[in-house]
């Protein structure tokens, strides 16, 4: 009797512990001649937006007191990988004072002395309009661009949808004061994009 009870209860747990299995729901029976739909999708993922600049650079032409010292900053490149239906984004430039020694007098050249130009792109990817924050770059006299001494804006993108990217390298000029003394100048450029 107990064999029967336990060879019952050995059965019974196999049968609990088959596993669920079915054919996949189908969409629909279609008669003969007739479209049979199935409703298909995938998703188009998101990435961000970013700004990749030179880590330093060193100007390619030197000064002498009032002169200017002057080269290319070297690519800057935004990519917008935010995949939006209004993929818009303005990059804004600023600098710091450049000096040398202990700043003292004669050793410091301020941001309204820094030229940023910009230029048009080296290159674009996507739709949309790409526009230059300032064009006609050359090398001075006179300088070409804006100062830095107040924000600006050097290159934006507008319209158009999906992923874009843009790159320019743009021309940076110091107006060197008469008074400014020999020795190595050190200042910041950032950029920013929003």
């Amino acid at each position: 009797m107990r064999r029967l009870l336990t060879a019952g209860l050995l059965g019974l747990a196999s049968v609990m512990v088959v596993p669920l299995t079915g054919a996949p729901v189908e969409a629909a029976t279609c008669a003969e001649g007739t479209a049979c739909d199935t409703t298909t999708t995938f998703d188009v993922t998101a990435g961000a937006l970013e700004i990749t600049v030179p880590d330093a650079v060193a100007l390619a032409n030197d000064a002498t007191p009032a002169g200017y010292a002057y080269g290319q900053l070297g690519a800057v490149t935004v990519n917008d990988e935010r995949a939006s239906t209004t993929p818009t984004w303005t990059v804004t430039v600023t600098a710091t004072d450049f000096s040398t020694g202990t700043a003292g007098a004669g050793e410091v050249i301020d941001s309204g002395s820094v030229y940023y130009c910009s230029g048009t792109a080296t290159a674009t990817t996507g739709n949309g309009i790409f526009t230059p924050g300032q064009t006609g770059c050359a090398a001075p006299p006179p300088p070409t661009g804006q100062t830095l001494d107040i924000p600006r804006t050097a290159y934006s993108h507008t319209g158009g949808t999906g992923n874009n990217s843009a790159t320019w390298d743009p021309l940076i000029t110091v107006a060197v004061g008469l008074d400014n003394v020999a020795g190595t100048y050190t200042g910041t450029i950032s950029h920013t994009v929003a």
